[in-house]
Formats: structure tokens, C-alpha cells, sequence
């Protein structure tokens, strides 16, 4: 995808044992609460930290654009983790101003794959049974 200026990409490991660890009791709590909350700090404690290891000024994330996430709650998890580490926390929700409906059209746009789930276990579940 064309930018104005360089974009860099760091892809993260996924740590399946820490993911279960940090939502353990809450398997069975529906997509947009206290797990969502706890995989929210998880995803953005290691974003925080590798941040800081790069000595990066900021640090967010790009799950505020989905219509099922919610950014308020990523963004207090955020500004706390600035507190903790050196990078600063860029508040913000990406689905605002048609940002959701934008980011479809640039999927489309540049054959992007998009998934309809947020890419834990429970979340896909979720999906596949709301389809049957």
C-alpha cells in the first residue's frame, strides 16, 4: 500500500498460554467484556513495552476500529500502560468519522483480507454459531 512516509510493521508472537492464562474465568463471557478487557491489556502491555524498547514516542492500536470493540475501555488501558512505560499512548477510535467503512473500502481496495471475528478461540465460536 502507498504512503506518504514509510510505515513500519512489527509483528508480534502470540503467546497462546499467556492469552489463556490472562482470560482464565472468563471463556464464557460474550465478546465486548471483561475478556475483551483483559486480552485488551495483554495485547497492549507488550505493545507498551516493545515501544519502549524502541524507544518509540507512541504507541496504540488499531483494534478501536472495529464496531465490536471498545475504544474508551483501549484507550484507559492505554494511558495507564503510558503511565508504567516511557512511550506515550495515541488515544483513539479509527471507526469515528466513517473510519470503519473506510478501512473496508481500502481492504477492497488493496485485496486485504479481513476477518469477521477478532482472532481469539471464543470470538470465531461466537461467529460460527451466530451463522448456523
Amino acid at each position: 500500500m502507498p504512503t506518504a512516509h514509510p510505515v513500519h510493521f512489527v509483528l508480534g508472537d502470540f503467546d497462546k498460554n499467556a492469552f489463556h492464562e490472562a482470560i482464565r474465568g472468563c471463556e464464557k463471557i460474550p465478546e465486548g467484556g471483561e475478556r475483551c478487557f483483559r486480552c485488551y491489556r495483554l495485547r497492549l502491555e507488550k505493545t507498551a513495552k516493545l515501544a519502549q524498547e524502541m524507544q518509540m514516542d507512541y504507541f496504540t492500536t488499531t483494534l478501536s476500529i472495529s464496531p465490536l470493540k471498545n475504544a474508551q475501555k483501549l484507550n484507559e488501558i492505554g494511558c495507564e500502560l503510558a503511565e508504567k512505560y516511557t512511550s506515550k499512548y495515541l488515544i483513539s477510535d479509527f471507526k469515528k468519522r466513517d473510519g470503519y467503512k473506510r478501512s473496508v473500502e481500502l481492504s477492497k481496495e488493496y485485496d486485504m483480507y479481513r476477518q469477521d471475528y477478532c482472532g481469539c478461540v471464543y470470538s470465531k465460536q461466537e461467529r460460527e454459531s451466530s451463522r448456523s
